[in-house]
Parts: structure tokens; sequence; C-alpha cells
């Protein structure tokens, strides 16, 4: 529904401002999960990217299946953390800092978008294989991400964190 909102309030009606739609999907969810009662703080680094219907529906359900997971799951009852999510061209991440993008395989090298979507909390369990997950929502992910033709890593030395390498569609790039 936020998707369409975007659409019909921006100048295309086929690319929206995904940065935008960031900012309104997890204002919604943090509402909706009453978190300010439990200290659990966001934090938004976005680069404003157009992105086409065919990517950004399956993302938007991607970003709203990780905030979620992690306000469900990451924060113990008395603990509070923060989530973080950052879209940015790729190239602006290799040339800052993030060497998870840095050791990407040349099968991904052309993916010119990342997002990532992290929190401090107490992690993916080590005993659940992130990309074969018995949870549907886990599932879900992965199989949006390869919809999408995209690439996850999952880190979780720091709580858990999933960098997503994702393209455009065949018709963006002929815009």
């Amino acid at each position: 529904a936020l998707i369409h909102e975007e659409l019909y309030e921006g100048k295309s009606v086929d690319t929206i401002n995904f940065a935008a739609y960031l900012q309104k999907l997890t204002s919604d969810l943090f509402s909706s999960y009453t978190v300010k009662n439990r200290n659990i703080s966001l934090k938004l680094d976005l680069e404003e990217i157009n992105l086409e219907m065919d990517t950004a529906i399956p993302l938007g359900i991607i970003v709203n299946e990780l905030v979620s997971n992690s306000l469900k799951h990451a924060f113990p009852p008395g603990k509070g953390g923060e989530i973080s999510i950052r879209l940015h061209h790729a190239e602006y991440l290799i040339s800052t800092e993030n060497s998870d993008i840095k050791e990407r395989s040349e099968e991904y090298e052309n993916l010119p978008f990342v997002l990532i979507v992290s929190d401090n909390g107490k992690g993916i369990p080590e005993e659940i294989d992130f990309l074969n997950s018995d949870s549907l929502g886990l599932q879900l992910v992965t199989i949006l991400v390869e919809q999408i033709d995209g690439y996850i890593k999952l880190d979780r030395t720091k709580g858990t964190k999933l960098t997503i390498l994702f393209g455009e569609t065949e018709s963006m790039k002929s815009n």
C-alpha cells in the first residue's frame, strides 16, 4: 500500500524514491510494534535512489520482514538496541568502509546498489542456516533476493547484519 501511495504522490508512475518509501515503512513498523516503550532506536542512512516496481516491491517486503524480525526477536525484554538501514550505490560504500561489499565475487560486481539491514541485538543463532532456514520469513527473504537477481550475505559478529546487493531491471537500464 505504501508503494502505491508513493507512486500516486510521485512524478513517475513506474518508479519510486525508495529512500522516502523506507522512511515511511520503518516509521509505520516502529509504530505498530510500539517500540517507544522498548528503547529501540532506528538509524537510517539512505541515498535517494529511484527504483522500478519490479525491484521496489520485493525489497520493501524484504525490509519489512527483516525489521519486523529484529523488533520481535533481536532484543530481549528490558534490553534496548538499534536497528540500522543503509541504502546506497555500491561504489559509494566501497569507497568508504564496507568490506562486505569489497569482497563480493565477480558474479555480483556489476550490481550497483546495496541495502544493509542490521541490528545490535542477540543475533541469529549459529545453528540456523540462513539460506536454508525452516523459518518462513527467512525463506521469503532469500526467495525475494533471488527474484531480483541479487546477492545476500549474513554477518553475525555484532548482532545481525544482512547485506543485499541488487541491480536494475532491464527496463531501468534502458532509461
